[in-house]
Order: C-alpha cells, then structure tokens, then sequence
C-alpha cells in the first residue's frame, strides 16, 4: 500500500480498479496525469460463495485442516475479523451498507469483498449476492458473473430477480439471444414485470426483429411505470421502417401507441418526416407542430415548420433532393 499524496486537484482525482501484480487492487489515481497516488491490493473469493469456502480468496477449507484456508493460511475466525474491520470502514460497520458505499465511491476490489462477507455472514445474503455480481460486472468480469448467476438460478430459493440480472449480464457480453431466451423465460414465470417486456422489446429491436418488438411493448403501453420506454421502442422500430422507405409500416408502428403519439417527440418528429415523404403539407405541419411543442429547441424540426407554415402547398425548399423522387 502506498501513502496518498495531494500533488494533483481533487475533482482530477479518482479510484478505478486493476491487476497489480496478479492481484485485484483498487487505485487511487490522477485521470489528468495519471499519478498513482494509493493502491491497496487485496485477494478476493472468485468462486459462488458459500460458508466452506474461505470468504478472503475463495479457498476450500478441507476437513483435515478444520477452518484453515489452504490458500491464505486464514481461519474462519481470523477471516471473520478481517472482513469485520474493512467493513468498520463505514459508520454502519456492516457488510452490506459499507459494500454499497464502496461500490458508489469506484472502490470494486474492496466492495465485491464486503458484498461476498454479506452473503456468507450477514442478515441479507440474497442482497448481498445481487450487489456482488452487480460488482462482478462493474469490474467487466462478465465471465465470472455469468458462471456464479446461472449457478445459483438453478439453486433452491433462487429470487425471480435472477433472471433480469441474467439477462443484462448476457445482454452486456454481447450474447443477445440469450438475453432474449433468459428473459422469456422469466417473463413465464413473472409476467407481470413490466420493465422485463421492455428489455425484450429493446433487445428485439437491436436484433431488428421488429414484429416481435411492437408485440412484445404492446403489452406493457398502458403501465405508466414504462410508458416512455415503450414509446421510445415504437419510435426506434418506425425509424427503422422509414430508413427502408417502410412507409406504411412505420405510420402501423407509430399508430400502435394511439392517443399517445402526441407525447412523444420520437414519434410525431417521424410522423411529420413521413408525411413530407408523401407530400401531405397538413399532416406534415401537425405533426411536426407536436414534436415542436415536446422539443421547441429542435432545429431541424424547427427549419421544417418555418419554410413551410406559410406555405399552401409544395415541400421542395425543404428537401435538399427538391421533394422529388
């Protein structure tokens, strides 16, 4: 460990998380200049936590050696106290406040160790291994995080939140059908959980499996809870028709949202640019109106309706093709 030093501005100043020596550590550092001021390196459990296994560095403690890691030398007891002065650290001296804390302060290394004492000690070991492979993920060890998530779905008492962190773990490494396949099977289980159906509608949309995207957001419009999320989903899924010239499968997607077009900016700005596709002036001013009253800033929308609020007809001084196709 090294002593802190104050040569650089504090706002400059920050912790982040590294391999030092084959060691996770937390670094204080400079991202002006990148002056290391503090590294405190630790050992830390990367196997599913449980109570025979050593909390500091995951090590199995064997019946011949009773309570003895044979990785870091440590007894349970002496482990124990180990993690119940990291955790003195906050003013709860608990694992779990003190794991949340760090996790906010950038200090992954320390707080994945407070998160795994939690799940192994403390009152809310559930919490505690959420907030860990949250901390798995922060650290980008995707890997580890997945292996430890799908092993404890398939364990008795499992929570029904599982699944969702599953879901953005695979969605995070870049497997998104499996996102999709992990989130389908939740949503059986829990198909009340709006903020699931939108996360399949969105990854949907990234997939560009547009159909399935419009199905799956029409199911949870009406919930206030995500009703801008699933506008969005519309608006992205119509974007994508009218780059293809999809006209009238785009005004099918916009039309889906009903009486709430007019409150999203997404979809009137797409109406109005539809409807200066088709020539149809009216339509095009009262909808780009709309998206004018969600957005006044908007300066394309805002070039739109001025070359043309006072124009009957004709849309080509708009079109930098001369409104001809």
């Amino acid at each position: 460990m090294t002593a802190a030093t104050t040569c650089c501005p504090a706002m400059d100043t920050q912790w982040t998380q590294r391999v030092v020596e084959r060691q996770h550590a937390d670094v204080f550092c400079c991202v002006a200049c990148g002056h290391v001021h503090r590294v405190e390196k630790y050992a830390i459990c990367k196997r599913f936590p449980s109570p025979d296994r050593c909390v500091n560095c995951g090590g199995d403690r064997p019946e011949d050696r009773p309570g003895r890691c044979p990785g870091c030398g440590r007894t349970q007891v002496e482990d124990r106290e180990a993690h119940n002065k990291l955790a003195a650290l906050h003013p709860s001296r608990a694992y779990l406040p003190a794991a949340r804390a760090l996790h906010r302060a950038g200090r992954e290394v320390l707080a994945l160790k407070l998160a795994t004492a939690e799940v192994v000690w403390g009152e809310a070991p559930v919490d505690g291994m959420l907030l860990r492979l949250e901390i798995l993920e922060s650290m980008e060890l995707m890997d580890l995080a997945l292996d430890e998530a799908y092993s404890w779905m398939e364990r008795a008492g499992a929570p029904i939140a599982l699944f969702g962190i599953i879901a953005q773990l695979e969605a995070g490494s870049g497997n998104l059908q499996g996102a999709v396949t992990v989130l389908e099977r939740g949503l059986k289980m829990s198909p009340e959980r709006s903020d699931w159906w939108c996360d399949l509608a969105e990854i949907s949309v990234h997939l560009d499996d547009r159909p399935l995207a419009l199905r799956t957001i029409g199911k949870v419009l009406a919930d206030p809870a995500v009703q801008e999320r699933a506008l969005q989903v519309i608006a992205d899924v119509g974007e994508r028709y009218y780059a293809d010239q999809q006209y009238a499968e785009a005004l099918s997607a916009c039309s889906l949202a009903n009486h709430l077009q007019e409150t999203s900016f997404g979809i009137a700005w797409l109406r109005a640019r539809i409807a200066a596709s088709q020539n149809d002036h009216a339509y095009l001013l009262r909808w780009v109106e709309a998206a004018l009253k969600l957005n006044p800033d908007h300066a394309e929308a805002r070039s739109m309706h001025d070359a043309y609020a006072k124009r009957p007809t004709g849309l080509a001084g708009w079109f930098p093709w001369g409104g001809k196709k």
